[in-house]
């Protein structure tokens, strides 16, 4: 069992390569400019639920810039690495693409990296969150010692539904929150659902970037 473990095992980090190249060729990755340079720690790897998330995020860029942050669209969930078999894994070219991006090699010690961090940004439904956690599973199943990492992991919150009246606006995160709110608050606002990131103007979109702040949560 344990010959057939260290098998696998080698097998997986072979499927992955070598960790830190400066240029890579994966269809759909905006990388950031100095991913995989000396300046690697201070790259952020923007992933998205989504071609349509993935243009919110590329508009952002206009205003944070694309020397450091790059951008890699998700195709659905994520395999659920913790259930899946190792060969599940190798042949499962969206994680081993994620592998890549970041510089990192099932086995070895995350030391040289492509990017300094990750940002998550998903819809803010129950999807959204299910493909967050899938995320944060496969850094805590293959790299655990990232999560220590302050500020390693970020998540990227975007409104749930935004309300407008006159020059004035207000922004939530959550349905509950807002439903909490339409009840003490008066008529007279209208209110805009987002179903999706892709709800989400290229406007909008270079808001939220403006305002990282208020947008991005760290991962504790």
């Amino acid at each position: 069992l344990e010959w057939a473990t260290l098998k696998t095992s080698a097998a997986l980090s072979k499927s992955v390569g070598s960790a830190r190249k400066s240029r890579l060729h994966i269809p759909k990755l905006n990388d950031a400019n100095k991913a995989g340079t000396s300046e690697s720690n201070k790259c952020t790897l923007i992933v998205t639920e989504g071609d349509s998330a993935a243009s919110s995020a590329v508009a952002g860029l206009s205003v944070v810039g694309r020397n450091y942050y790059g951008v890699f669209p998700l195709r659905g969930k994520m395999l659920n690495v913790r259930q899946a078999t190792t060969q599940q894994v190798i042949d499962n070219k969206e994680v081993q693409n994620v592998f890549r991006i970041l510089g990192l090699t099932p086995g070895r010690e995350p030391t040289q990296m492509r990017y300094g961090s990750i940002m998550i940004m998903c819809d803010q439904d129950v999807d959204g969150s299910h493909i967050k956690g899938l995320i944060i599973n496969l850094i805590a199943y293959y790299f655990r010692s990232l999560l220590k990492k302050p500020g390693f992991i970020k998540i990227f919150q975007t409104p749930i539904v935004k309300v407008t009246r006159g020059s004035q606006s207000q922004m939530f995160f959550s349905l509950p929150e807002y439903e909490q709110w339409a009840a003490a608050n008066p008529t007279g606002w209208r209110a805009k659902y987002y179903k999706g990131l892709g709800t989400s103007t290229a406007a909008e979109a270079k808001d939220y970037f403006r305002n990282l702040k208020r947008h991005v949560i760290p991962y504790e």
